[in-house]
């Protein structure tokens, strides 16, 4: 991780033990574990945010690879499932982008604070 990265890891989780009790109450380890999780599904959500903006087109000819598309499709669902249900968990409730110009995972904090242009959500950037 760079130093930017390290930093909006460092601001999310004390802005999560600020808003989550939850959150505030578990492990060091239990945290890290979140927020890992966390960077690997806004990784991957991004991921297919790209394909579905370039239209899974693997070959450059420009054919559509159907097979890739429905396994994104069925990949986003699981993760955005897993991501609604930690947020329920942490209190919160979290939005998703679509767009690859963004945070892919946007989450509603109980006291407002944003890291994003929108003022309104915290999302993983890191």
């Amino acid at each position: 991780m760079n130093k930017r990265q390290c930093e909006e890891w460092s601001n999310t989780e004390n802005r999560f033990m600020e808003d989550s009790p939850v959150f505030a109450a578990m492990s060091y380890r239990e945290r890290n574990g979140i927020l890992d999780r966390l960077h690997r599904w806004e990784t991957t959500l991004h991921r297919i945010a790209e394909n579905t903006c370039n239209g899974w087109d693997r070959s450059g000819r420009g054919d559509e690879d159907t097979e890739w598309r429905e396994r994104d499709e069925k990949k986003e669902a699981r993760i955005e499932k897993a991501v609604a249900e930690l947020a329920a968990q942490l209190g919160f409730s979290v939005d998703f982008n679509g767009d690859p110009r963004g945070g892919s995972i946007r989450f509603r904090l109980p006291s407002g604070k944003s890291n994003g242009w929108d003022g309104e959500t915290w999302g993983i950037y890191w």
